[in-house]
């Protein structure tokens, strides 16, 4: 027994569940927007445009963020970056518990997207140094997951919270689960196999601390990084416009009340995290790592149910919960974050995940301003979901194109 627990197989588990169990708690403080938008809207008296430009702040402070944590973390280690974002994280909520204005709320919840950021690409890089190409599908699978498990969490946890103590409640406290569990995360992890004492694991770590300059040269050559990014952001214009405006779609137009709306809504995230490790683990066992198949049925699906939401009645609670599900587990099919770090491997996976992730927030963030507008001067529900569900079709059309990488 004592042997397996010094063992490569028991530290690269470890590393993938402490981490995956630290980004549950992770939406607590990032996302707990969405799930409290009816209650922040009548609090303090906010349009549908200023939903939008609330949700556009924390989505695109997350997108500047990533644009620079990435590579930080892999010259100053991923489990320093991770914890300092955490616990500026949870100061940034703590902060906007406050607010009392819709100006008030916007700036440090655009601050608090940017250190956000700092939890997800540096855990990605950090993983992929202990998993190998050939299981990385389901190890960023599981990582995946652990994002759908952070919106049940979220849904459940603020969702809760929110209803019974009010939305400021919900910002002032959950989030403080974020910095417990960083400082968890910063004892039981390892960047390197190498520091944990596995020297034949190690590689030519150096190649992690080239330059700025350097990485970001060779992913601006990369025709196939480039459309994987706008695909990215294209799955996000999705993935985010659900979870931001399906609670409101549903509270509106269905008739509910806050807890029979969560009650529909929660369906989404646990698509979101049961799909991606069983998606990740075909890719990897059944199509030789290869992530497009996969991804390609993910557009497909998800845009059946896009369009399938514009002709079934809101009020109808069994069909909108089942909608919300199989949404959920077509969208977590997606192969996007495997390949990213597919094109250059595990040397620049911190860097490479953040810049596709850059362009799904930049994208998400666009969404919510726009359908912010859509919503707020028309009223057009059905007009978003038919949008949102040609989105998934061009996304389908431009991944034909892409080829797959491969490696190490």
């Amino acid at each position: 027994m004592k042997k397996y627990f010094s063992s490569y197989t028991f530290w690269k588990w470890k590393i993938l569940i402490v981490f995956s169990i630290f980004y549950t708690t992770n939406y607590l403080g990032r996302f707990n927007f969405w799930p409290m938008a009816p209650l922040i809207r009548d609090d303090l008296s906010l349009t549908h445009v200023q939903i939008g430009l609330l949700n556009a702040a924390i989505l695109w402070g997350f997108c500047f963020g990533d644009v620079v944590h990435g590579s930080l973390s892999e010259k100053y280690g991923f489990r320093k970056w991770i914890f300092i974002g955490a616990i500026l994280t949870t100061v940034c909520n703590i902060l906007v518990s406050y607010s009392s204005s819709f100006i008030v709320f916007l700036i440090p919840w655009f601050v608090c997207g940017f250190v956000n950021a700092a939890c997800w690409a540096p855990g990605v890089g950090m993983v992929s140094q202990w998993w190998e190409r050939k299981q990385r599908g389901f190890a960023l699978g599981v990582v995946s997951g652990a994002s759908g498990t952070a919106m049940l969490v979220l849904w459940l946890g603020t969702g809760l919270v929110g209803a019974t103590y009010g939305w400021r409640v919900a910002f002032r406290y959950p989030p403080i689960l974020i910095s417990v569990f960083a400082v968890l995360l910063l004892i039981f992890t390892k960047d390197f196999p190498s520091e944990a004492g596995f020297k034949e694991k190690s590689y030519q770590q150096s190649k992690l601390f080239r330059g700025f300059k350097d990485k970001y040269i060779a992913l601006i050559k990369s025709r196939d990084f480039h459309l994987v990014g706008h695909i990215k952001g294209l799955e996000n214009v999705v993935r985010y416009g659900l979870m931001t405006w399906i609670p409101l779609y549903y509270y509106d137009k269905g008739g509910f009340d806050i807890s029979s709306t969560l009650i529909v809504t929660v369906m989404l995230p646990i698509g979101y995290a049961l799909a991606p490790p069983i998606a990740g683990f075909i890719s990897d066992k059944f199509l030789l790592s290869n992530r497009k198949p996969l991804t390609f049925i993910s557009c497909v699906v998800s845009a059946l149910v896009l369009f399938s939401i514009c002709i079934v009645d809101p009020s109808q609670t069994k069909i909108g919960a089942s909608l919300m599900l199989i949404g959920g587990i077509s969208l977590g099919m997606s192969q996007l974050p495997v390949m990213a770090v597919d094109f250059f491997g595990k040397e620049m996976a911190a860097t490479t995940s953040a810049l596709v992730d850059a362009h799904g927030y930049l994208y998400a963030g666009i969404q919510a301003v726009v359908v912010s507008l859509i919503v707020g001067l028309s009223d057009n529900w059905i007009m978003v979901f038919v949008l949102m569900g040609m989105i998934r079709v061009m996304s389908a059309v431009i991944l034909l194109f892409v080829r797959p990488g491969l490696r190490s």
